[in-house]
């Protein structure tokens, strides 16, 4: 078993949702730029994906009856 600290309350959880929901709008935005290189728009999409597993986790651990273990795991809708 890890030594984990339980320390963070519902509102840390709460507020790193709410950042990593903005965060990931971000990059999914910044993938329509036509101005930035191909290259970059595929950084931000990858760094959107990223940023949408973390939601999904987040939201599962706050009990969203949206949000399977399967979406966690997976990725799938």
């Amino acid at each position: 078993m890890k030594d984990y600290t339980y320390n963070r309350t519902w509102e840390d959880i709460h507020e790193l949702l709410d950042e990593a929901e903005r965060t990931k709008n971000q990059h999914k935005t910044a993938t329509f730029n036509e101005r930035l290189s191909t290259k970059q728009r595929a950084q931000h999409m990858r760094d959107y994906k990223g940023l949408q597993g973390v939601v999904y986790a987040l939201r599962w651990v706050l009990g969203d009856p949206n949000t399977s273990r399967k979406k966690v795991i997976t990725g799938e809708e």
